[in-house]
């Protein structure tokens, strides 16, 4: 804990704009002033004899040169403890880091590195690894991998145990199959503070979501073919690649299918903030359209960058929603997606593999 007040202390010396170090710096110049014109004598005594050290600069009222002297002094003990409040602030706020690696084996950057120090908190960092089984990028143990995410819920009580609900933020990436990632903002939710970062494939680094907004939003078709005796649907969202009528049908050969279909897709067009919780809010007021339809179960066929893919997971309500069966697509696989994870959510407290 001292380790982390001193690393916390000299950032804040360093990096930080505050109150508390503005009157600091306006003190430490103040003091300059004063010593310009201020008159200093004072005496050691040594076995040699009295070692006087004296500082006089004519000039100046004596009167006023004391008053700067003391303003200068009362600004830099204020800001000083300004500073030690701000840091002890720090200190009792977290922030939880969770990687999620699922598909390649790589050696970049973690994430907690990319977390910008305007993050207050101390860092907590785990990575979720469900790499063991994988082939050029595909999980070939699916229910492995689901495996190490369902122990996430007790590992994340554990780590935010004894720290306020408002001090603690998540800061969440990964690369993983779309079906682990919903499912991580899933587990996550929306009740605490959240950062969503993504990997940018081109620069080979993390990135926070700061472009412009281009005002691109879903288009969304095939609600009016949904019929009263409907209880199953299919959401398909096509925020980055395609996602195909044909090839939902190898597994969904009957239920009605509604699209979210994002203007000028392509995997770059996700980097704004703002852009990310509209197509948020879009997918969330569909499956609400759903639910009233009488939809009691939805099949999502989702093709998006990771951080959305987990902000779709982190909107979702868990208790007012359909049920919700996410699909993995695999290319090389005749039936494109051969397996699925049933969401923990409308009752079900654990998530469940379906492999077809």
């Amino acid at each position: 804990m001292t380790k982390y007040f001193l690393r916390s202390l000299i950032d804040w010396l360093f990096r930080r704009r505050s109150i508390g170090l503005r009157l600091t710096r306006i003190g430490a110049g103040l003091f300059v002033v004063a010593l310009v014109g201020l008159s200093v004598g004072i005496t050691v005594p040594t076995k040699d004899g009295p070692f006087i050290f004296s500082w006089d600069s004519s000039g100046g009222a004596a009167v006023l040169t004391w008053a700067v002297f003391l303003i200068a002094t009362a600004l830099v003990v204020i800001g000083l403890v300004l500073i030690a409040r701000d840091v002890r602030l720090e200190n009792r706020k977290k922030v939880i880091v969770i990687e999620a690696r699922g598909l390649r084996e790589w050696a970049g950057e973690p994430l907690e590195n990319a977390i910008s120090p305007a993050v207050k908190g101390r860092r907590d960092a785990f990575t979720v690894d469900v790499r063991q089984g994988i082939v050029d990028g595909q999980i070939v143990s699916p229910a492995r991998a689901l495996e190490r995410l369902s122990g996430l819920p007790d590992d994340i009580s554990r780590r935010a145990s004894g720290v306020d609900r408002s001090d603690v933020t998540f800061a969440l990436g990964g690369l993983a199959p779309v079906p682990l990632l919903f499912l991580l903002g899933v587990i996550v939710d929306d009740e605490h503070k959240t950062i969503l970062m993504d990997w940018d494939r081109k620069s080979q680094m993390w990135r926070t979501l700061d472009d412009e907004d281009d005002g691109k939003r879903f288009a969304i078709a095939g609600l009016s073919g949904i019929h009263k005796t409907d209880s199953r649907a299919v959401l398909a969202v096509s925020a980055s690649y395609d996602v195909f009528d044909d090839d939902i049908r190898l597994v969904e050969p009957s239920a009605p299918i509604i699209r979210l279909d994002l203007a000028d897709r392509s995997t770059a067009s996700h980097w704004s903030e703002e852009k990310q919780q509209a197509l948020a809010q879009q997918f969330l007021d569909t499956t609400m359209d759903l639910g009233r339809r009488g939809i009691s179960e939805i099949s999502l066929f989702l093709a998006a960058p990771a951080s959305l893919s987990i902000r779709l997971g982190t909107i979702y309500d868990k208790r007012n929603l359909p049920k919700l069966l996410v699909n993995q697509y695999e290319n090389g696989h005749p039936l494109k997606f051969p397996w699925a994870v049933n969401m923990p959510v409308a009752g079900r407290f654990r998530p469940e593999l379906i492999q077809r």
